[in-house]
């Protein structure tokens, strides 16, 4: 037998369980949170709201989709470029459906292709 059987095999059974992780987690959409009844962990991809950004003591916004819109408070102050109101975030934290709102843990911008920002700002 080839001694390196079991390393192999090893390795293939840790890199398929990892594959398949990394792809069974994906972002919730704004509109799915109509659905959730309790508080909890979410995490949504949504293009933030033209004009409602806010900085006091924490950063303060909303998101949407185009169908559903929520809340979304970050305890600290983070520059995001693109949470000026035409871009995509994804926001990762505690939903409490009562109120829409997500008390957010993480909050990473994606950056929109020039032509997204055009047509926003065409609008």
């Amino acid at each position: 037998m080839n001694r390196f059987a079991p390393i192999v095999t090893l390795t293939l059974a840790f890199g398929l369980i990892g594959f398949l992780t990394l792809n069974s987690t994906g972002y919730m959409t704004v509109s799915d949170l109509r659905n959730v009844k309790e508080v909890g962990r979410v995490v949504v991809m949504g293009n933030v709201t033209k004009g409602s950004v806010h900085f006091s003591d924490h950063l303060e916004f909303r998101i949407n989709d185009g169908i559903w819109e929520v809340k979304v408070i970050y305890p600290s102050y983070v520059r995001l470029d693109n949470v000026s109101g035409y871009g995509k975030v994804v926001v990762e934290g505690t939903y409490y459906p009562q109120n829409k709102t997500i008390h957010a843990v993480r909050v990473e911008s994606k950056c929109p292709s020039k032509e997204v920002i055009e047509a926003y700002n065409n609008d």
